[in-house]
């Protein structure tokens, strides 16, 4: 159910949006709230913004947490990159100061959004770094992952 709270029903200026649910996990009538709304709550360890515990007792939890690491990199890189091109779009589209140029504009947006830009660049590094992670430890360990074949008895030499 949506309510929209506006001036002319006796609510604040504001309009007001509210999601609620019948017999959700607040109860029924209770606002749905994500990760948006409330950061570090209700991690869902399916999600790809989500990485596993950091338990190495073999080697498929090497593997799956690197596999882990490098999803959540990518899909994060490409979520910042796109937050940084909308925030630049719309700070061209903002009003300037008294005296602006659309140029002086543009170039003012643009450095905003370098700064998101930066940081998806940097959440690709953790992508690069988590499957070279991986490699390195099969490279570096690929004699201890092997397993080995069991040594046959060998019987004494006999005429």
């Amino acid at each position: 159910m949506t309510v929209n709270a506006t001036p002319g029903n006796g609510a604040s200026s504001t309009n007001v949006n509210k999601n609620t649910t019948a017999g959700g996990a607040g109860g029924i009538g209770a606002p749905q709230m994500g990760a948006a709304a409330n950061p570090g709550s209700g991690v869902n360890r399916t999600s790809p913004l989500a990485l596993p515990e950091p338990a190495f007792y073999s080697t498929a939890d090497v593997r799956s947490y690197c596999e882990a690491l490098r999803a959540f990199g990518a899909y994060s890189a490409i979520e910042v990159e796109v937050a940084a091109e909308i925030l630049k779009a719309a700070l061209e589209q903002a009003p300037g100061a008294p005296g602006d140029h659309l140029f002086q504009r543009k170039l003012r947006a643009r450095t905003v959004a370098q700064k998101l830009s930066k940081a998806a660049d940097a959440l690709t590094d953790v992508a690069k770094d988590a499957a070279a992670a991986y490699a390195a430890f099969e490279r570096e360990y690929a004699d201890v992952m092997a397993p080995r074949p069991a040594q046959q008895q060998h019987r004494p030499f006999q005429f």
